[in-house]
């Protein structure tokens, strides 16, 4: 009887996550986290940190403002965990609290972004074929998106540096999936005229 309480019959799953269809592994942990699993919580952490402070470190250049930003969201995540619903990817849950924390550092410290590399494997700056003009082109990367207003920043980051969908994109950032395209239309435009402006 109680396995039959606490499973869905059909998908093994806990009732939570088959009512909304939200089945991804890490939405299961965090319903660990909040029935009281300090193991899945670890097991959280240790998958996603370096993605975290990765996503922080594009926004701020700063390594030890990304580690504190990381550790803070992951503070938030457990302070949430009574109320945590599974009605969307884990991803996009996490990313939701990993916005609201950026831009309320922005906000606390006036700190404009300074760095972002939208393509690491190709333009980072230990890669072996870094040059002068690979240098000048991550230049204006990182002028071009400092430049842009904070929601066409973290919607071209979710999409090319998180490989979040549309959708999840909207669902992290409280928006409209019509809303985030027109973002990131704006950010690729903004960054096409940058690069258009270097080859004149």
């Amino acid at each position: 009887m109680q396995m039959e309480e606490n499973l869905d019959q059909k998908s093994g799953f806990p009732p939570e996550v088959s009512a909304k269809g939200a089945c991804d592994e890490d939405s299961i942990l965090m319903l660990e986290v909040a029935g009281g699993s300090d193991h899945a919580f670890r097991m959280l952490v240790e998958k996603w940190k370096n993605a975290l402070i990765n996503f922080f470190y594009r926004s701020t250049a700063n390594a030890s403002t990304s580690e504190d930003l990381a550790q803070q969201t992951f503070i938030n995540l457990y302070r949430a965990r009574e109320s945590y619903k599974a009605k969307a990817k884990f991803s996009t849950y996490l990313f939701s609290i990993a916005r609201n924390i950026l831009i309320n550092e922005y906000r606390n410290t006036s700190r404009r972004i300074q760095s972002v590399e939208l393509n690491p494997e190709t333009d980072s700056p230990s890669a072996p074929n870094y040059d002068l003009e690979t240098a000048e082109l991550e230049e204006i990367f990182e002028r071009t998106i400092a430049s842009m207003p904070e929601n066409q920043r973290t919607a071209i980051l979710l999409l090319k540096q998180q490989e979040l969908s549309y959708e999840e994109i909207a669902s992290a950032m409280n928006s409209s999936v019509g809303a985030v395209k027109t973002w990131i239309f704006r950010a690729r435009t903004t960054l096409r005229a940058a690069l258009q402006e270097r080859i004149i």
